[in-house]
């Protein structure tokens, strides 16, 4: 599973950026649980337990805090992890193109095969005895 955050950079008047924080995460459990309010009324929530390390518990917590959180599935063969840069509204909208991610492929120019020679040299060796025929 992967962590994506929706967010506003601070100070930045361009508008909402979505960036994925955390890939190819491990879920323990997923359900939900009744909790007490904070008026003691009970309430069904929604909880997802995630296997992390210490620095990227941090990097989720900084990531609820800062704005919306969302978990995708991924494939369960798919275990690469990619370096992405963040996507803005106006890439989403179409509005500006957006530079391809690191390490995506290039198209490279396809250079033709040699030519093949104009002449082939056959060497017949029979016992003792060599000869050579062009062609």
């Amino acid at each position: 599973m992967d962590v994506l955050c929706t967010y506003n950079l601070p100070g930045a008047n361009s508008g909402p950026i979505t960036q994925t924080v955390l890939q190819d995460v491990e879920v323990l459990t997923a359900g939900q649980t009744t909790e007490a309010d904070p008026k003691g009324k009970p309430q069904t929530v929604n909880v997802v337990t995630l296997l992390l390390n210490p620095e990227d518990s941090q990097k989720l917590q900084l990531a609820s805090s800062q704005g919306n959180i969302q978990f995708v599935l991924r494939s369960g063969i798919d275990k690469k992890s990619v370096e992405l840069r963040p996507t803005r509204l106006d890439q989403l909208a179409g509005l500006t193109s957006s530079p391809p991610p690191v390490g995506a492929p290039t198209r490279r120019r396809r250079t033709p095969p040699p030519k093949a020679p104009s002449i082939y040299v056959l060497e017949i060796i029979q016992g003792t005895k060599r000869s050579v025929e062009k062609f």
